[in-house]
């Protein structure tokens, strides 16, 4: 006898229950959601019914053979169909910006502008809030005390009379509310709301602080010296000169760059690319991207954590870039300490204390000449390269479970052989302790050229300008990194 199954039933329920959560939170991001959890379901699902397979099969009410129907797994070929469509839809209108997010709007109907305009005077040092929910804002610091605004309003509709009923519900507002100097596009007032949007122009004082919210649209910022805070469901934000904080809090974005920042940076939320290139104060990022995150010239402590990666160091003179599945770093300042699940570590260039452990990938350390202090690398799936000057001074402790041991130093270092892997330990000189594991993997330890051993050499001779008839000589030891 075939028992009726209970999943049917509860996947309605669930159904249901997410429209009515939609109803009652319009703000909601619901296909969002599904986009990104979808796989959820099916691991639910498929947890529920080998419960009752369990069950039935106890009782003798079922063979195994019948624990999921035919229909079932067309089910689940459909959703997975649907699923992967979803997911690369919503990560396609993420990088495409606001023209699939105004949905069937940008087929129907007739884009009818209306410009946008207003000024007043703000002082100094002016405190700003831009509330704009859809569409792009161009920000820029100048070197006058008022506040002047311009941009156009796009609103889609069947004729000009409903554009212009959608235009006086959402009218522009510029005003100020005590300390505060709002400049509102009141576009949630119109009850479609991806019918319409503003693009703004926005010139303001240079010292001022600055503060925006939206839904869908770009933020581009300039020249500004105060604090910058920008929050937003979905936008690329790209930001330049900046004296003051910056604060960017994002459900989805395609790009987020910063760059001459004097102060501190603090990015939270999901997204694709990220890009922070001479960052006076600290950077903390904290969120899960899917692009390549590159960090330049950060003078103070780096922190990056993620759902499978978490990063710490004190501070990036070089270059530290994340791309799909490895991080490759040159010219960093330890303590540095990275825990990942799967990622191909590089670093090259770096001085002071390393610890990196991960739990599948390759792993190579290059330090920048003899100004290294302890290091820990661990891998549980990986190889290991250490790569030191000949001349360095460390104490070794490496073990591999399962691979081979290369070993350029020689006696100094003493070699013991395990069933399937081995050991390489002793001190070279009297230096600090390094300390390399993995399970399965080969350890190398290398010497290094002399040319590479040269890049320390004379360095602070970078701030002397050479004769003008003589080649410069730090791009020359430059170009051997």
């Amino acid at each position: 006898m075939r028992r009726a199954s209970i999943t049917g039933p509860i996947i309605l329920i669930v159904i249901g229950l997410l429209f009515l959560l939609r109803n009652f939170l319009p703000g909601l991001q619901l296909l969002d959601l599904m986009s990104q959890y979808w796989p959820y379901g099916l691991i639910a699902w498929g947890c529920l019914r080998l419960v009752e397979v369990l069950v039935w099969n106890q009782k003798g009410q079922l063979s195994v053979r019948r624990g999921v129907s035919g229909g079932e797994w067309v089910m689940v070929v459909f959703i997975c169909i649907v699923g992967s469509s979803l997911f690369w839809g919503i990560k396609q209108r993420n990088a495409w910006g606001n023209r699939i997010s105004l949905g069937a709007w940008e087929l129907m109907g007739e884009a009818f502008d209306y410009p946008l305009s207003g000024s007043m005077s703000g002082g100094k040092t002016p405190r700003i809030l831009i509330d704009n929910s859809r569409g792009n804002t161009r920000i820029t610091g100048t070197d006058s005390e008022e506040i002047r605004v311009t941009g156009t309003k796009t609103i889609r509709a069947m004729s000009r009379e409903d554009a212009d009923k959608d235009d006086k519900k959402s009218e522009f507002e510029l005003v100020k509310e005590g300390d505060v100097i709002i400049v509102r596009t009141n576009l949630d007032r119109v009850a479609n709301g991806p019918q319409i949007s503003a693009n703004l122009e926005i010139q303001l004082p240079r010292g001022a602080r600055v503060e925006t919210k939206g839904r869908y649209g770009d933020i581009d910022l300039e020249n500004l010296g105060g604090d910058v805070e920008i929050r937003s469901d979905n936008a690329g934000v790209r930001l330049n000169n900046v004296g003051g904080d910056v604060r960017v809090d994002l459900r989805r974005s395609d790009i987020v760059r910063a760059t001459n920042v004097k102060g501190n940076v603090e990015l939270k939320g999901r997204g694709d690319d990220v890009e922070l290139e001479n960052i006076g104060g600290t950077v903390s990022v904290n969120g899960s991207y899917s692009g390549d995150l590159e960090f330049r010239q950060i003078a103070r402590q780096l922190r990056f954590e993620g759902p499978s990666t978490n990063l710490r160091v004190e501070k990036v003179a070089g270059t530290l870039r994340f791309a799909g599945g490895s991080m490759i770093g040159s010219d960093v300042t330890g303590p540095l300490v990275l825990r990942a699940k799967s990622k191909d570590v590089e670093l090259s260039g770096f001085t002071d204390s390393i610890d990196v452990d991960v739990q599948r990938g390759d792993i190579t350390l290059r330090p920048l000449g003899s100004a290294f202090g302890k290091m820990a690398a661990k891998t549980n799936a990986g190889e290991i390269e250490l790569i030191l000057p000949t001349a360095a001074k460390f104490e070794l402790a490496a073990k591999t479970r399962r691979g081979d041991i290369e070993n350029d130093y020689g006696a100094p270092l003493r070699t013991s052989s395990e069933e399937r892997g081995g050991t390489l330990s002793g001190s070279v000189g009297s230096g600090p302790r390094l300390e390399l594991e993995t399970d399965r993997g080969e350890i190398r330890v290398r010497k290094s050229d002399e040319r590479f051993e040269t890049r320390e050499v004379e360095k602070p001779a970078e701030a002397v300008a050479p004769p003008p008839a003589a080649p410069p000589a730090v791009p020359l030891q430059r170009s051997v990194q």
